[in-house]
């Protein structure tokens, strides 16, 4: 498995990517970020790592926001480029 150069991804097209995986919201707190981590990983061909610091990264740059809900459920939502 080849390095992935982190600068080289488009983080909009991987949201765009999850989206159309998981949907706009992927509910539980540690659960969800796992699906993401593993979408990703799946989708780029990468390691888990690298997958897990462009999760990291998404959430950091506002691609993927975390929510609670009144009765405490935590979800991620999908950020939609406006263009």
């Amino acid at each position: 498995m080849a390095s992935l150069n982190p600068e080289s991804v488009d983080l909009a097209a991987l949201a765009d990517v999850l989206r159309a995986k998981l949907g706009d919201r992927v509910v539980g707190d540690v659960v969800a970020r796992t699906k993401m981590r593993d979408a990703i990983a799946d989708h780029l061909r990468c390691s888990e790592l690298e997958a897990e610091l462009l999760t990291d990264t998404m959430v950091g740059r506002g691609f993927v926001t975390r929510h609670v809900a009144t009765d405490g459920t935590v979800s991620w939502i999908l950020k939609v480029e406006e263009s």
